[in-house]
């Protein structure tokens, strides 16, 4: 391999690989931005140049390459795609994409790949498909004979995105985004509202399939199996579980995110009976902090690295977020879930959201005290009645088989029935 070759990989893998912390250290520094943004755009006029070059190879319309969370993890909508189509027998080469440092467990049928530039863009340019939750990188180019279906990673969220806070975005997801939406041939969506939103926020004038999220089948599968999987994993058989998984902020901090657990133990123990374990996952943003945010026992255990988000959401038998659309996603079976927002106007002025959270169903809280009463003062009834209306107002078209649908329009791509 040429020296020049040699230093391509090596800044392009530097970068993947950094990317996070990046745009953590340029959020604070004005300068700095520019800086980045130059690179941005010179990574991906690399990234396109690589791309042409690799045309020599043709497309093989039999492989799937999938990706999640910019390869940080095997999970999401992808996943509960790929793993329909093993379940039954339909023959593709399914590559998966991750991070050099990650290490999952694929199931057999599922081929892992570097993030690597070069590795990762060999398997994009020779794929029939595409399926993310998250962006490609900018200047990857897609060819005309390969699909590529958008799952995103989000519901008919609480927090605003893209083009509904255009002076709240940087240059560099701004451009992702609209680039992103420009090559797609498909977005999957889970209720009218989510569509709309990706036709406003994101800027994408495609096809939309309006069939459910596939990551929310599970919710429609028997839980039991993976209610004791998560208990054997983290040691909890015998106790009830609650999830405190919070979303990130603009400025990558964790103050927000301080329970006081022994409480809030106390309270879900009053209400609902029984001796509880709170389980704590931070956003895929917040990965490098989850280790030291706070000290873990044998009653708050660290979850973060567990890394099927939709297995933890169906064992668990509460869930306490703040701004995260997997309260959504929890919600779509009625289970219990409480808002813990302490820093709601910081983040209203910073992101800004869909919802007023006094109108959602979900009962809310700036502060421990509020949390622990909302616990206390719990009416299913209620709840049960306002998700009945969120549902509608939403539209929501949660099936229990989407992924089922998706597979079947991948595989009518794949025979020429789908026009484009």
């Amino acid at each position: 391999m040429q020296q020049s070759d040699v230093l391509i990989k090596n800044i392009s893998k530097w970068w993947v690989m950094n990317i996070d912390k990046i745009k953590r250290f340029a959020s604070k520094k004005k300068i700095f931005q520019y800086v980045v943004n130059i690179l941005f755009l010179a990574y991906g006029g690399i990234t396109a140049l690589i791309c042409l070059c690799m045309r020599i190879f043709p497309v093989q319309k039999d492989k799937i390459v999938c990706c999640n969370m910019k390869g940080k993890r095997y999970g999401d909508n992808p996943k509960y795609i790929a793993d329909y189509l093993l379940k039954n027998n339909i023959s593709y080469d399914i590559v998966w994409i991750l991070q050099n440092d990650v290490n999952e467990d694929l199931p057999n049928g599922v081929r892992k790949v570097s993030n690597g530039l070069f590795s990762m863009l060999y398997e994009l340019v020779t794929a029939g498909v595409w399926i993310d939750s998250n962006t490609k990188p900018f200047g990857i180019l897609k060819r005309k004979n390969q699909l590529y279906i958008q799952t995103w990673h989000g519901s008919y969220g609480l927090k605003k995105v893209y083009g509904d806070i255009p002076d709240k975005i940087s240059f560099i997801d701004r451009t992702i985004m609209r680039y992103n939406s420009a090559i797609a041939d498909l977005y999957v969506s889970n209720s009218k509202q989510t569509s709309e939103i990706y036709k406003r926020a994101f800027w994408y004038k495609g096809r939309i399939l309006e069939c459910g999220s596939p990551r929310n089948d599970i919710f429609y599968e028997d839980a039991v199996s993976y209610i004791e999987k998560v208990q054997q994993y983290f040691n909890t058989v015998g106790k009830k579980m609650a999830l405190y998984a919070p979303t990130y902020r603009a400025d990558f901090g964790t103050d927000a995110f301080q329970l006081n657990y022994d409480l809030i133990r106390s309270s879900l123990k009053e209400r609902f009976g029984g001796e509880w374990i709170i389980l704590v996952r931070l956003h895929p943003q917040n990965i490098i902090d989850a280790d030291n945010f706070l000290k873990y026992d044998e009653n708050v255990v660290n979850a973060t690295h567990y890394s099927i988000m939709q297995e933890l959401l169906v064992a668990c038998d509460v869930l306490i977020t703040d701004y995260s659309s997997c309260m959504f996603d929890f919600a779509t079976r009625k289970k219990i879930c409480f808002l813990y927002a302490p820093d709601i106007d910081k983040y209203k002025d910073e992101r800004d959201v869909y919802f007023d959270l006094d109108k959602l169903p979900f009962p809310a809280a700036q502060n421990n005290n509020e949390l622990c009463a909302a616990i206390q003062n719990f009416n299913q009834n209620e709840y049960n009645l306002a998700l009945d209306r969120l549902f509608e107002q939403v539209g929501l078209c949660e099936c229990g088989y989407a992924s089922r649908q998706v597979a079947e329009y991948i595989e009518n791509w794949r025979e020429g029935k789908v026009s484009r």
